[in-house]
């Protein structure tokens, strides 16, 4: 069951404080969508790498009805790497969707 991820997108950047003079940096966070899956499935794992050449390695899970996957430990000026895969109640996953990277950008 291949999956694909549709969508990636950048949030929480923040720049320059309205109220100081002082940087600060804000949150960032990737947020990751992807159809559902047309098996039955238990959910949906989440993996990341820091270069494309790694194996990635799994930072979240979420349920069967939630395909969407929020990001919020990345750092500013690095760039990752993400695919999902599903896996059924055997315990058994799908084959990894696409590819896709997100580069951080720098406050």
């Amino acid at each position: 069951m291949p999956l694909a991820v549709l969508a990636l997108s950048l949030a929480g950047c923040h720049g320059k404080s309205t109220k100081t003079a002082v940087e600060r940096v804000g949150n960032h966070k990737v947020i990751l969508t992807w159809p559902a899956s047309t098996s039955p499935v238990m959910g949906y794992r989440v993996y990341r790498a820091t270069n494309p050449d790694d194996p990635p390695v799994l930072i979240g899970v979420t349920p069967a009805d939630r395909t969407q996957f929020t990001d919020v430990t990345v750092a500013s000026g690095h760039t990752y790497f993400y695919v999902v895969t599903a896996f059924n109640s055997a315990d058994k996953e799908s084959a990894a969707s696409n590819k896709v990277s997100a580069k951080i950008p720098v406050p």
